[in-house]
């Protein structure tokens, strides 16, 4: 008939795989995303986060309790624009409920921090909206750790150690809980890498380990040293000398737990 298409060749017959490479020459290619504007913006992310993070902290620290017997007074701004709560920690109270009342903050922080991050992924969000849940997961996730190793440090500071106070026994079980340090990390690390490479797959062009590291580096690696060493800053819970090797354990950890 006129007009009507030849059939196909036997050796010119057309596959999916072969229909694939055809759309992806006729789709417009994006450019490579720049690795110093990338970690620049992630960066700006994670300071914003990190706060968010921090305020989701003192917010579920308050409430949870005033829930099991410390009732709330306030809510303040410290002068150095962090977001606190102030609780009424007077009476006897059963070991079980400081504990709740002084560890549930960062753990909650973290679960609400996972979740968001996930469900921004699930749906598809816009990419600040994922930038910013992705450095809220990650920071609040590798504060855990260091907030477990402050409670073992010399003149350490922070809920574990706060705890052992109240507790009125300041070095029972110091070790045990420097070895859930080192496990909370290598958990923490492992997780954040994962979520990063997961986050970060619609901007690789290439796969592979060496790859992979790199992007954990730009997108969340250096984006989380420079949050926690914010909040080290603003908040000290070790000497300096500590901190300092603690975050750079911290982001050694993330490299090497890239899979």
């Amino acid at each position: 008939m006129p007009g009507a298409r030849a059939p196909a060749r036997a050796g010119g017959r057309a596959t999916p795989q072969r229909g694939a490479a055809v759309l992806h020459s006729l789709v417009p290619q994006r450019a490579p995303l720049s690795p110093p504007l990338l970690t620049a913006a992630c960066i700006l992310a994670a300071l914003p986060a990190a706060w968010i993070a921090l305020a989701a902290d003192a917010l579920a620290s308050g409430v949870i309790g005033n829930l099991v017997g410390f009732p709330l007074v306030r809510l303040a701004v410290s002068p150095r624009f962090l977001l606190v709560t102030v609780q009424a920690t007077g009476g006897d109270h059963a070991p079980g409920l400081w504990a709740i009342a002084l560890l549930t903050g960062p753990l909650l922080a973290a679960a609400v921090g996972l979740a968001l991050q996930f469900v921004v992924e699930l749906v598809r969000s816009g990419p600040w909206l994922r930038v910013l849940s992705l450095e809220w997961a990650v920071f609040a996730l590798l504060r855990l750790p260091a907030l477990l190793v402050a409670g073992v440090l010399p003149r350490g500071h922070g809920p574990v150690d706060d705890l052992y106070r109240r507790l009125g026994e300041p070095q029972s079980g110091r070790w045990a809980v420097g070895l859930l340090a080192l496990l909370a990390l290598a958990g923490a690390g492992a997780l954040a890498s994962r979520r990063a490479v997961a986050a970060a797959r619609d901007w690789m062009r290439i796969d592979g380990q060496p790859f992979r590291r790199h992007l954990v580096r730009a997108v969340v690696g250096y984006p989380a040293l420079v949050s926690l060493a914010a909040w080290s800053a603003l908040s000290p819970w070790a000497p300096a000398a500590w901190m300092a090797a603690w975050l750079l354990v911290t982001f050694l950890t993330l490299m090497i737990l890239t899979a």
